[in-house]
């Protein structure tokens, strides 16, 4: 059974859920780690954290069609934000002291070690991202 999230959800009956992701920024792509914890969607870096806000705060979600299910177009803040489920050529992998940060979140899927290197694997992350935003 998934719990649909919505601003009223309790935060302690939301489900959470962590795996990597790439902030786009044009020429250079960095890494990061997307997260859902306690009904708050959270983007960390390695330069720190990009967004943390209450899903309610969350002004625009969306899975933009050419990106298949493995990007997102995130607004929080007024500011936009393009996320990637699928590692760009020539991109780094996640700090993995940002995926043990996300694995030490009690409740936190760990999904086969959190890692999403392949298209597909994207597509499949950005699947239950989804189902879990309810997009």
């Amino acid at each position: 059974m998934t719990t649909r999230l919505t601003p009223a959800s309790p935060t302690h009956l939301a489900p959470s859920y962590a795996t990597p992701a790439w902030l786009l920024r044009g020429l250079t792509n960095e890494p990061g780690v997307l997260s859902l914890y306690a009904g708050r969607l959270r983007l960390t870096t390695s330069t720190g954290v990009v967004f943390d806000a209450p899903l309610g705060a969350v002004e625009r979600l969306a899975f933009p069609w050419y990106h298949g299910s493995s990007g997102l177009r995130i607004t929080v803040g007024g500011r936009r934000h393009r996320v990637t489920l699928t590692r760009p050529k020539g991109s780094a992998f996640p700090a993995t002291r940002l995926l043990d940060a996300s694995r030490s979140e009690p409740g936190v899927e760990r999904s086969n070690g959190v890692t999403v290197h392949t298209v597909l694997q994207g597509r499949g992350a950005g699947r239950v991202w989804r189902t879990l935003l309810d997009v």
